[in-house]
């Protein structure tokens, strides 16, 4: 009975690859038949999914760049095999990630349950907001940017607070002018992607992610996103929506350009990531979420299975040459990693 599932099941995955593949190829004019043949290849090399095989533009990479594509099949296999998972809670937990990085947090937090009217209003003393997160989600799910200038307000922003339940009230951040211009009803945040395993520590892909309409900036949910020089700051990109993968060369509401944008106080965010990362080392692989404001740059959240949709966009294929991320989570065969020119403008050894 078991042997007649496992066939069934062989045989309906099948029937999905080549559905896949006859609408990938009808989409980009290509041969259905070599579509169908290069995503089975791929997916016993590293189990790529349908939508990281059209994001990354798989069918069109040479042999030996198909080899370097990550996947959330190969990240999870490092996951398992650097990460102890007696640390995970430090980033999960909003509330206590937001002591662990005291340091590098730069804004007043509180939990929920201790929020009264009075706190209220010291949290939105800067600028008139506070935003609410649950505690333990992700993906920017349940975040709430609350109006707090006025008592209605105050009493509105309570009843909110209360109806959710568990999480974190903080103050809003104001962001840098350079990124308000880009976008001002939303702070604009760099992901930034750190891995840690016996053959070194590495920050790479910074990823400028900046809301297209609503209030908070997030590439699960509503954002445009650019890749960044990791060593000089400046956006190399135009912006993809990852959610629809359309591109823009300006943002659609400020009409403000993306590539060549100069980020504000790089070389203190990178000083401060270079001392941020070693307090995680035990998680093997996060997305750092970073805030730049007119003093500097401060931590907004960390996420220990961090989306990585945008690093590996074929859009941006030409910063690496057309070479994926996987070299840098080939340590789970012993392989070790060297920045070269492919890499140079988006990894850092640490």
């Amino acid at each position: 009975m078991g042997q007649l599932s496992d066939i069934r099941r062989m045989i309906t995955s099948r029937k999905y690859i080549r559905e896949f593949a006859e609408d990938y190829a009808g989409r980009y004019g290509k041969n259905p038949k070599e579509v169908l043949q290069d995503i089975l290849q791929a997916k016993k090399l590293n189990h790529i999914s349908f939508g990281e095989y059209e994001w990354i533009g798989h069918y069109d990479l040479s042999p030996e760049q198909k080899k370097t594509v990550s996947t959330l099949w190969t990240r999870m296999e490092f996951r398992k095999m650097f990460t102890d998972r007696r640390y995970i809670g430090m980033l999960m937990n909003k509330y206590i990630f937001s002591k662990v990085f005291a340091e590098f947090y730069g804004r007043r937090c509180a939990q929920a349950s201790e929020v009264d009217g009075d706190l209220l209003k010291r949290l939105g003393e800067n600028g008139g907001h506070v935003v609410y997160k649950p505690n333990c989600k992700g993906m920017g799910k349940g975040i709430r940017v609350l109006p707090v200038t006025t008592a209605q307000e105050i009493d509105e922003a309570l009843e909110c607070i209360r109806s959710e339940g568990n999480g974190i009230v903080e103050e809003y951040i104001c962001q840098n002018k350079v990124l308000s211009e880009l976008y001002p009803k939303a702070v604009s945040v760099i992901r930034f992607y750190s891995v840690c395993s016996p053959q070194g520590s590495f920050l790479f892909a910074p990823v400028l992610t900046v809301a297209h309409q609503n209030e908070i900036s997030n590439g699960c949910q509503d954002a445009l996103t650019s890749m960044v020089d990791i060593r000089t700051g400046e956006v190399l990109t135009q912006a993809v929506d990852q959610n629809e993968m359309v591109e823009y060369e300006t943002h659609p509401v400020t009409g403000k350009a993306f590539r060549g944008v100069m980020l504000p106080f790089w070389e203190e965010t990178i000083a401060m990531m270079r001392k941020v990362v070693p307090l995680a080392s035990k998680i093997s692989n996060i997305g750092w979420d970073v805030a730049i404001t007119g003093e500097g740059p401060m931590l907004v959240e960390a996420n220990t299975i961090p989306g990585f949709t945008t690093a590996q966009y074929s859009g941006f294929g030409s910063i690496t040459q057309g070479y994926g991320y996987q070299p840098l989570f080939d340590a789970v065969h012993g392989i070790g990693f060297e920045v070269d020119r492919r890499f140079e403008k988006v990894v850092l050894k640490l």
